[in-house]
């Protein structure tokens, strides 16, 4: 399969759960289609991907199926730096000024 950011062959589709929404509100969907290119790296949902996506999000109370799921937060150990390193900080300061 060709990538359609580089443009070289080898890109795969890998199969991902992605979470959308927030809180009561979040919705999981499983098995979505991502694109992966191990040339330059980026991975990205193809149009047809994206229009699937929002049919389920619009229809979501007659194709989901209610579960209690487990939830777990990220934090980072104890004595732990959690903060970025400086370069990023500056990077992310830079970007937001202009």
């Amino acid at each position: 399969m060709r990538c359609d950011i580089c443009g070289k062959e080898g890109a795969r589709i890998q199969r991902v759960t992605r979470a959308y929404g927030r809180g009561g509100r979040e919705l999981l969907i499983r098995n979505v289609p991502v694109v992966t290119c191990p040339q330059c790296g980026q991975s990205y949902l193809t149009a047809e991907t994206l229009h699937e996506i929002e049919r389920i999000k619009i229809h979501r109370r007659t194709l989901a199926e209610r579960r209690q799921v487990e939830v777990a937060e990220f934090v980072p150990a104890p004595g732990r730096d959690a903060r970025p390193n400086r370069a990023l900080q500056r990077l992310r300061r830079s970007t937001v000024r202009r």
